[in-house]
């Protein structure tokens, strides 16, 4: 009896990029194309129509069957070309992972040659890429049991098909504590404004990302969600004006951004541990002097 054994490496075994999303699109009237750009990969596929990508300063036609990578903080937006066959496509948001494309257009980054996008016509490869994403669909909308890691087992092999396919080559990003623009932007403005009355819609068209993806990287970087950081923003700032005036409770909430009283009395005490009064009472500067 033959027996041969093969041996696996596992330098490579284990990469670390994780789905974000996955969404179906199709252009329509109220269609809003906005240039945009994301600390992470997005990677589509055209199922019908024709349109163009504006991808940094190049606007690029896209047919259907192309798929294009758009590496992070890539400039981009896209939009529909014929109103009779409106452009469809899924799109992918991968995070932590960055691809070089030999044969696209550069970006020079911290001396090191980064591409910063593909576009390959896929129509020999269509029915395996079309499988890759209906599965990635199917697992999201049901998820069942152990679905995340389903879903990044099939992330692999999608991803590991391009690689093999194009000339490109995969970089895992370097720092994964650092604070992506999106979000160092998104901090700065509650810094600056979070007595206003801040949303979530409104913070998610100031950084051009949809909600669920504001909400995971601002989370995954900062800490907290982007709504919680604004309550925790606007907590200190009370804090530090019950310490060092004389405003009554109902005075403080209003200046830092809440309309009813009762209820910055509820988040004063969740994040502080106890009641306004009771914070005053301990911290006040003005009863020591």
């Amino acid at each position: 009896m033959g027996n041969t054994r093969y041996l696996i490496d596992k330098h490579n075994a284990d990469p670390n990029y994780e789905l974000l999303y996955i969404s179906k699109s199709k252009y329509e009237n109220d269609w809003h194309s906005t240039a945009h750009f994301h600390p992470f990969t997005e990677i589509f596929f055209i199922t019908n129509g024709q349109g163009t990508f504006l991808l940094d300063d190049k606007v690029v036609k896209v047919n259907k069957w192309d798929l294009i990578i758009i590496n992070p903080n890539c400039l981009h937006t896209e939009k529909s070309s014929l109103s009779d066959v409106p452009l469809e496509y899924t799109v992918l948001g991968v995070d932590n992972l960055l691809l070089n494309f030999p044969e696209s257009y550069s970006l020079i980054d911290n001396d090191r040659q980064i591409k910063q996008y593909i576009i390959k016509n896929c129509f020999r490869d269509k029915e395996i890429i079309l499988d890759y994403f209906d599965r990635l669909l199917l697992e999201v909308e049901n998820k069942a049991f152990n679905y995340e890691l389903v879903c990044k087992s099939i992330l692999i092999l999608f991803i590991t098909h391009i690689i093999r396919n194009t000339t490109s080559s995969l970089f895992i990003e370097e720092s994964q504590e650092k604070i992506n623009l999106e979000c160092m932007k998104i901090k700065n403005y509650i810094d600056a404004h979070y007595s206003q009355n801040i949303t979530l819609d409104f913070l998610s068209d100031l950084s051009y990302m949809n909600k669920f993806h504001l909400v995971h990287t601002f989370t995954k970087e900062i800490g907290v969600s982007p709504i919680n950081y604004v309550i925790t923003r606007r907590i200190q700032e009370a804090k530090n004006l019950l310490a060092t005036t004389n405003y009554s409770i109902r005075d403080i909430a209003s200046i830092v951004g809440f309309s009813n009283s009762s209820y910055f009395s509820q988040m004063f005490r969740k994040v502080s541990g106890m009641s306004p009064k009771s914070y005053r009472i301990e911290n006040s500067v003005l009863e020591k002097v």
